[in-house]
């Protein structure tokens, strides 16, 4: 099954993810067994909603949070993956 690396980008989301009380975005990428690039999408959908990194207490919840998907890539099925390395936060409009 193809392999692909899924470049993502969330932004708007609660800055009490991280102790901030600004919105928050963050940067993470994973690799995905998928039949095509569309089913990455949806696996790797499935799994930050699953992240308990990114779990936000109802009363902490923003309308206008949003996944990207900045790069969607086949990658050789022998690549390296390493240990889902996790996600890089930053402020927004910072």
């Amino acid at each position: 099954m193809p392999l692909f690396r899924c470049s993502i980008c969330g932004e708007n989301f609660p800055g009490i993810l991280v102790g901030q009380n600004a919105p928050v975005g963050f940067y993470a990428t994973c690799f995905i067994e998928a039949a095509s690039p569309e089913e990455a999408e949806a696996v790797a959908l499935e799994r930050l909603r699953a992240e308990p990194t990114l779990d936000v207490p109802a009363g902490f919840r923003t309308e206008d949070a949003r996944v990207l998907f900045e790069a969607i890539v086949e990658v050789n099925p022998h690549t390296e993956r390493g240990p889902e390395s996790g996600f890089s936060f930053f402020i927004m409009g910072s």
